[in-house]
């Protein structure tokens, strides 16, 4: 499927005093084996890098914004999309790799409490069932999609132990609780933000899971949409968070002469397009 993602900032000085040498960091898209950005374009002219977790991210220079006015970048991205199953190419694993995965990818982080005492019944539980880590992963999968039960986007994000005790959340917290019952017994896994298009002109915002399994590879894990190693074409990537629990989207830095925070949203739409050209 052939994607065009329209990504537009704003950065509005709500406060009394000016606001200036601002500069924006903007998550564009992460690196995903199931989808490949043919062009992206930035306006105004932005330095574009690829930062932790193969993340690319544009750094846009914010001119002086006086009180009232208005900072409004774009992103245009043209990527193909198609439906992949991760498990059918298993690669070899070695001790190397395994041990520092298992060391970035396994510690307790805000949203992912792996010693908090439900996460760690549950983790037990879920271990006296399994002899290995892809069967321990599949059955805290299933035990995520049965227990917590799904709701509509919330506001605040809840993280692992909430999900636990409160058994709803949105898709974060089925990812969080995933994340935190596999690192609870050394299974590296980490998040990912972006949305899910469903045809629609404002795609959902989304967030899922992946966990590395040994001689398998990062494999991808939605609980809340029921995918055990496998996403459709319907799903773009923009942001992995492993190595941290949470990387906001869209950033802000300024002078601290500055003291208000600006208003910042940001308002992302995507359509099917063919424009003839390979």
């Amino acid at each position: 499927m052939r994607l065009l993602v329209e990504m537009e900032a704003n950065i509005r000085n709500r406060g009394s005093s000016k606001i200036r040498d601002g500069k924006m960091i903007w998550h564009l898209f992460t690196d995903m084996d199931n989808q490949f950005v043919r062009m992206f374009d930035v306006f105004p002219p932005a330095r574009v890098v690829e930062k932790a977790e193969n993340n690319m991210v544009a750094i846009i220079k914010v001119p002086e914004l006086s009180p009232g006015e208005s900072f409004q970048p774009t992103a245009i991205l043209r990527m193909d999309t198609t439906t992949r199953d991760w498990l059918m190419e298993p690669q070899l694993t070695t001790k190397t790799v395994l041990r520092r995965t298992i060391g970035q990818f396994c510690s307790m982080k805000q949203y992912w409490e792996t010693e908090d005492p439900v996460i760690q019944k549950l983790s037990e539980r879920i271990a006296e069932s399994s002899n290995n880590d892809l069967t321990y992963t599949k059955i805290a999968f299933q035990l995520v999609r049965e227990q917590v039960k799904l709701k509509t986007h919330l506001d605040e994000r809840l993280g692992a132990a909430l999900a636990a005790a409160k058994k709803e959340g949105d898709c974060d917290e089925h990812a969080d609780l995933f994340i935190a019952l596999t690192r609870a017994v050394k299974i590296p896994s980490r998040r990912v933000v972006g949305h899910y298009f469903r045809g629609r002109h404002e795609p959902e915002p989304h967030a899922w899971a992946e966990v590395f399994l040994e001689n398998v590879g990062w494999i991808p894990i939605d609980p809340a949409l029921g995918r055990f190693g496998t996403l459709n074409e319907n799903y773009f990537s923009r942001i992995r968070e492993g190595l941290v629990s949470e990387r906001p989207t869209l950033q802000m830095k300024w002078s601290r002469s500055s003291p208000e925070r600006p208003l910042i949203e940001e308002n992302v739409t995507m359509s099917l397009y063919n424009n003839g050209q390979d």
